[in-house]
């Protein structure tokens, strides 16, 4: 099994077990507190990481258009997203939470193709109405 799908399946691993431990911090905590404290945290193990595999030299390799646009990627995939996702855990169930906040896909193919140029191909739209019918049959309270 190659590295990409190992690395793959573990963040799907850790995606999948990650809600049920903020469901239950959430039962007790503000949600923009909540993200700060998962931001402190995720901030202060990067750091340890750079600093233990002797990468934090990289900052100064980094050019300023790269800085910008990994900012605009935080601002929106992990202040925006997680701030809307504490919110939805909060006031929803897990297993219908998850499933709309998996969708995530869909729009990256859209501004996949609008930005890049990327190739719209049988096979990416037949996944799209796979992800959506799959969001829809999940979320679905019977």
């Amino acid at each position: 099994m190659s590295k990409e799908i190992v690395y793959a399946l573990l963040a799907a691993l850790s995606f999948g077990i990650a809600p049920l431990f903020e469901k239950l911090g959430l039962a007790r905590t503000d949600p923009t507190i909540a993200l700060f404290i998962r931001a402190f945290v995720t901030m202060v193990f990067t750091l340890g990481f750079l600093v233990a595999s002797g990468n934090i030299a990289a900052f100064a390799k980094t050019d300023f258009r790269s800085v910008i646009y990994v900012i605009l990627g935080g601002v929106f995939g992990v202040l925006f997203a997680q701030y809307f996702y504490f919110r939805a855990l909060e006031n929803g169930e897990v297993g219908r939470v998850m499933p709309i906040v998996g969708s995530f896909p869909v729009v990256a193919f859209l501004f996949s193709v609008l930005v890049f140029g990327e190739a719209v191909t049988l096979s990416k739209v037949a996944g799209i109405i796979l992800v959506v019918v799959g969001v829809i049959l999940l979320g679905n309270q019977s």
